[in-house]
């Protein structure tokens, strides 16, 4: 039985390595020298058509936060998912609270563009940038903020 589930196991391998990748799991280790750690799982949805589901955590100072979004790739440069030139819409929304307990909340929407690669068979380098409108407010301190905002970001992963 072990050797059956052995041979199985290595089968399923080495008809995953022959297909395209279709999935990654990619995050961001610059972010992490400035207090930002933020995620990735990237899924393929067409031929050339990607889904990222993100997570967030922030803790710079004495403020500190989770968030979640997601993003739709559409990419260009070849007919296969998760590599090369790619564009699309995201949407977003964090939270975050100080010290004093004063907390707020952030929706954000925008777009980016980018590069991905694979090198070898896994190894995944996502270059991108991006444009969005984030809006928010602060109940315990009355403040609304409603603000374009700018993104830069380099994510390394695993693809499969």
């Amino acid at each position: 039985m072990r050797k059956l589930f052995l041979l199985v196991a290595i089968a399923l391998l080495s008809l995953t390595s022959m297909n395209a990748q279709e999935q990654a799991i990619k995050a961001n280790p610059i972010g992490l020298a400035f207090g930002v750690a933020n995620a990735g799982y990237e899924f393929s949805t067409n031929d050339n058509q990607t889904l990222t589901i993100a997570g967030l955590y922030y803790n710079i100072s004495d403020v500190s936060g989770f968030g979640a979004g997601l993003e739709y790739r559409f990419y260009f440069s070849s007919d296969e998912a998760l590599r090369g030139w790619h564009a699309g819409p995201s949407v977003g929304y964090f939270s975050l609270e100080d010290d004093f307990n004063n907390s707020a909340g952030f929706f954000s929407i925008g777009g980016e563009v980018g590069h991905q690669w694979i090198f070898g068979e896994h190894f995944a380098l996502d270059v991108f940038a991006g444009l969005g409108y984030v809006a928010g407010s602060s109940d315990d301190l009355a403040v609304t903020i409603n603000s374009a905002a700018v993104s830069l970001g380099v994510a390394l992963g695993y693809a499969w």
